[in-house]
């Protein structure tokens, strides 16, 4: 036993000794390693959560979507309550657990405590039936109950955290306020509480009330098939099932609603993107390790003549791969560690809450250990070798071409290049759409704040907040307009235009102040009418042209109803311009609004500002309600493709950071292994330009031909993928050439570093040291 440890001792001692050898081409193989373990970790963490939720939940192959159909209708027929009702009755036995539930809804409600303090709050809610709970495997935590009666409610944890902190809900009453309930009740008492998850599944609300309370909300109608029956004998039963709703016949079918092929497929392809990640870090951590191998084989073969056995040379080398992939494995935790608070801080809460990082660091722990599997199992090849060769064979003999790398290298050029391609291209496409937006001169997006008008308690002392806000130094302008607000993310309503052809044409529609146009510089044609004017509509040049074409003047048709033109302006702003789908827009007067923008005079702090606008808002709104006021600028559908170009930069910027480490990882250890070749081509006469041609021809040849094999294949998937969107970008030849300036600029600094270096050498010194 003492022997067996001492060996071990022994065979780490030296394997450690080996690895300082070359400790900067071991820390940048572990580095690639550990970012490749990292990003696929949080990948795989992130699908696992999102891609096909269902199937986590028990007997995922009983579950079952229904869905209802009209005898000529070409689409699902949403479920209302009636319908519902009407299901449950007939489907008795066909079926089990009818699980109901809406869409997330939001509305102001108030909580009145035991103590019979009452507080406001904004909650998010959906209207279910009492299997909702069971169905979804959503635990309850005080005890089994779930609503009977029609005034009784279940809340999830986290809503109950907020409004009961550490001790029961149960007993509080959620009173309705904007909501008139279908059921006549406003009062709904708390009887459970429910852990629900935030996962794929979307279930996520504050409250969870009976479906009598919206009857006419869309429902998704959720059952298990009964035990011992198969999907086709279910829909053969349903489809003898039906019922007449007005003049159309319904009917149900059911669909399974776990391992469809669309949903299996988009989990495979976002880890197989991932995969490339690990794969090119674990692709550069093999290639060192086989070329430090290869260039060890002298040393190999000196230890067999010495009498050392196939196991004594198979344990030393495995021991370098643990302590090397050990040494990846730690890197990674602390790069996560690193990674973590930097990600809370500046995430928004809703990107990060479906991470958990025990479960991140498992996955790690995982997939540390199945590489460590492949590895020792990849190991075996070179000890295989060992057996072919003795000490006089590789005295005669200088080895072979490192095939094996060059390969590795290819691959990693590969994703890279795939990568940072589809990168450019989308960072190219995102400057054309932003070029077809429309901003007016003289607009500072930056000085402009938002005020969503969202609670009961801001829109009813709304007349105090406005003349505060309004007698402030530091504010130059306002307007209002009616613009839909979803968490920032803009989005408009429509109406048609019929042409004299009978041809129909889209039409964007906006509300608010008249001021909007002043506002935003956009420049106008006719008179600012007051806010409330019947009847009138300020339409866009381009839906004026067609107008002319049309000779339609002074009034036009918008839907089943005629308007006076008021005026003409140039475009709504940040409309997108140039798109076929729509042939304008129309602004409506009204002195209804959903947003209330504001300017900050020039020269004023917009931060300080902000504050000082929620300081007044915060008077007459209470600390349970939100209150959104934000830069306006900086919540809008453009940031969130911000956003995703970002994440996109990131890959590539990885992948490109893999690589390069590769290429000096590799002419890193070819410099070293190399230093008498080069010592003795300096003697005999070798020159500059020689110098560099032998270690550059082989990372140029393979730059060249991974360019040459990825660009057609890339500029073709990116033409598919953006097919119908009518952006240009993806055709030009700009980002081939910034993709082939960018890499090729990048090996050159990676592999001319180290050529540099080699053409310093002092043959003397280099042959004195081998």
């Amino acid at each position: 036993m003492n022997l067996k440890y001492g060996m071990i001792g022994r065979y780490l001692k030296v394997a450690l000794r080996n690895l300082l050898k070359y400790k900067v081409q071991n820390i940048v193989s572990a580095l690639c390693l550990a970012i490749g373990i990292v990003v696929f970790s949080m990948v795989y963490l992130f699908v696992d959560r999102f891609a096909d939720a269902y199937s986590g939940l028990p007997d995922p192959e009983r579950r079952v979507l229904i869905r209802a159909y009209g005898e000529e209708a070409e689409r699902n027929i949403p479920f209302y309550l009636s319908a519902v009702n009407e299901l449950v009755s007939r489907t008795e036995g066909a079926l089990d657990s009818v699980s109901v539930h809406s869409a997330t809804l939001r509305m102001d409600v108030d909580v009145i405590g035991k103590d019979g303090r009452n507080l406001p709050y904004i909650v998010q809610y959906m209207v279910t039936n009492s299997c909702f709970f069971s169905y979804f495997n959503l635990p309850l935590l005080y005890g089994n109950y779930v609503p009977t009666l029609p005034n009784e409610i279940i809340i999830s944890s986290d809503f109950a955290g907020k409004i009961a902190k550490n001790s029961s809900p149960v007993g509080m009453v959620v009173r309705l306020n904007s909501l008139k309930s279908g059921n006549g009740i406003r009062d709904y008492r708390i009887v459970n509480v429910a852990d629900v998850s935030k996962d794929g599944l979307e279930l996520n609300a504050d409250c969870y009330f009976p479906l009598e309370v919206f009857p006419y909300a869309r429902t998704l109608v959720y059952a298990l098939i009964p035990e011992g029956q198969t999907l086709n004998r279910v829909n053969k039963a349903l489809s003898d099932i039906g019922w007449n709703d007005g003049e159309q016949k319904i009917s149900v079918e059911a669909s399974p609603v776990s391992g469809q092929t669309g949903t299996l497929l988009a989990k495979y392809l976002v880890l197989i993107l991932a995969s490339l990640i690990l794969v090119s870090g674990l692709i550069n951590f093999l290639k060192f390790t086989f070329q430090m191998f290869y260039a060890r084989q002298h040393e190999l073969a000196l230890r067999k003549s010495l009498g050392s056995d196939m196991k004594g040379v198979f344990g030393l080398l495995s021991t370098e791969v643990f302590c090397m992939l050990s040494f990846a494995f730690l890197l990674s935790l602390v790069l996560l560690e690193s990674m973590l608070p930097l990600a809370y801080r500046y995430l928004p809460e809703e990107t990060t809450d479906w991470f958990i990082a025990k479960d991140c660091y498992l996955t790690q722990t995982a997939l540390y250990l199945m590489v460590l599997l492949v590895c020792l199992c990849i190991v075996i090849y070179p000890v295989w070798r060992v057996r072919g060769i003795n000490l006089m064979n590789r005295i005669r003999t200088n080895g072979q071409k490192h095939s094996f790398r060059a390969v590795m290298i290819c691959i990693q050029l590969f994703v890279s290049m795939s990568f940072l391609g589809a990168v450019i291209i989308i960072h190219l496409s995102y400057g054309e759409l932003r070029g077809r937006l429309y901003y007016p001169e003289k607009v500072e997006e930056n000085r402009i704040v938002s005020i969503d008008m969202n609670t009961d308690a801001i829109r009813k002392n709304w007349d105090v907040i406005h003349s505060e806000i309004n007698s402030m130094a530091e504010i130059e302008g306002q307007t209002f307009v009616n613009e839909e607000s979803n968490n920032g993310l803009l989005s408009y309503q429509f109406t048609t235009f019929l042409k004299h052809d009978s041809a129909e044409v889209n039409l964007k529609v906006m509300t608010g102040n008249p001021d909007y146009f002043r506002f935003f510089h956009i420049p106008l044609r006719g008179k600012i009418l007051e806010a409330e004017m019947e009847g009138v509509v300020y339409i866009s040049q381009s839906f004026a042209d067609l107008l002319r074409h049309e000779n339609a003047e002074g009034m036009v048709k918008l839907g089943n109803r005629t308007y006076q033109i008021a005026g003409v302006y140039e475009d709504l702003y940040r409309n997108m311009t140039g798109n076929d789908e729509f042939a304008g827009s129309v602004f409506f007067p009204t002195r209804d609004f959903k947003v209330w923008l504001l300017k900050v005079a020039s020269g004023k702090d917009v931060d300080e500002v902000m504050k000082k606008i929620k300081a007044v808002c915060r008077k007459y709104v209470p600390d349970t309600l939100p209150l959104d006021v934000y830069k306006y600028g900086k919540r809008t559908v453009y940031s969130s493709m911000q956003i995703l170009e970002t994440m996109m930069w990131i890959l590539a910027a990885v992948s490109l950071l893999l690589v390069v480490l590769s290429v000096y990882s590799s002419i890193s250890m070819d410099s070293v292994a190399r230093q008498k070749e080069v010592a003795i081509r300096k003697i005999n006469g070798a020159s500059r330009k020689d110098i560099v041609m032998l270690f550059a021809r082989s990372y140029i040849t393979m730059f060249l031909l991974m360019f040459l094999f990825v660009y057609p294949i890339l500029r073709l998937a990116m033409i598919n993928a953006l097919e119908g969107s009518s952006l240009k970008s993806v055709y030009g030849w700009e980002w081939g050439i910034i993709l082939f300036v960018v890499m090729a600029l990048l090996i050159t600094l990676a592999v001319g570093w180290q050529i540099i270096k080699l053409m310093k050498v002092n043959p003397a010194q280099a042959i004195k040291k081998e």
